[in-house]
């Protein structure tokens, strides 16, 4: 291929990854936010969303079913966490370094659960009939399962800012965010607002979760793991707190990482990732769209 047909192939395969990136991205950016909790158990709630879609297809193979068990699954995990093992920590003041602890050990034991229940091989997801059927879209082309993607990525996108923009539940979540006790003596239910932060958080993830299985039509207990530093790239290079930043820094993320592995070894797709955590740790600390914890 001519020197611009790779770079619009790359570029085409970056908006896909960008639209993975940002799914998750958006709900651990969402998820610290509110709770002020970091979670390295992040990359387990997307590999239980490819895991959930996987089992619902032993009873369907309808795609739709298929997804939408994937996100309950993450979902209901990421409540689970909070509810019964990081709430127990918040509720005597433990120190964040103790919650950043307590999800690693999550992360650790929900892999390893996973690889005792279905084993380390690699699982096969059946894709859609057509879904590698190529299309051209101006100047990319992409797959049928690409355009997937991309379309699911959008709608949840969207479906969130109405939520964060003009429900009840979204500005209790901007109130929490910006003074947990404050919020706490004027009538709103706190917790609850966390734990369904997390179902939320955890909604996202499997989405991304089933869609990086979508795209490679196969999982290990170790998909989302081998993704989360991607995401933490995106969500602090955004702003943790900022979910839209997320969203922006995703797609920066998604179209270097994606443009550097057609020039590159694509090994070092994750190495320019970190580059670009580094970089805008270096020049701004605190996310380059956000200057508190503020959920905009």
């Amino acid at each position: 291929m001519d020197s611009l047909t790779v770079l619009l192939t790359s570029i085409g395969f970056g908006f896909v990854t960008a639209a993975i990136v940002a799914l998750a991205a958006i709900g651990l950016s969402l998820q610290i936010g509110v709770t002020n909790v970091p979670n390295f158990a992040h990359g387990e709630l997307i590999t239980f969303g490819a895991y959930g879609a996987l089992i619902v297809q032993f009873v369907t193979d309808n795609v739709l079913l298929d997804t939408l068990g994937g996100m309950a699954l993450a979902g209901v995990t990421a409540w689970a966490m909070n509810r019964f093992v990081l709430q127990s920590f918040v509720k005597r003041g433990a120190p964040r370094i103790y919650l950043l602890i307590a999800t690693a050990g999550l992360s650790f034991f929900l892999q390893n659960l996973l690889a005792f229940i279905f084993g380390e091989r690699t699982q096969v997801l059946q894709l859609p009939a057509g879904s590698s059927t190529g299309y051209h879209v101006g100047p990319f082309v992409w797959t049928g399962i690409d355009l997937l993607i991309m379309g699911a990525a959008i709608v949840a996108v969207a479906a969130l800012y109405v939520v964060l923009q003009f429900t009840k539940f979204g500005k209790a979540q901007r109130a929490v965010s910006n003074n947990p006790e404050l919020a706490r003596v004027s009538g709103i239910p706190v917790n609850r607002v966390i734990n369904l932060t997390w179902l939320i958080a955890g909604l996202l993830a499997g989405l991304a979760g089933v869609a990086v299985a979508g795209t490679t039509g196969s999982m290990v207990p170790t998909i989302g793991s081998d993704f989360l530093l991607v995401v933490f790239a995106a969500a602090i290079v955004g702003g943790l707190g900022r979910p839209y930043g997320a969203l922006v820094a995703a797609v920066i993320v998604g179209l270097v990482t994606e443009v550097s592995a057609a020039y590159l070894n694509s090994a070092y797709k994750t190495t320019v990732a970190v580059a670009i955590l580094v970089l805008a740790i270096l020049i701004r600390p605190n996310g380059i769209f956000t200057v508190s914890r503020e959920i905009t």
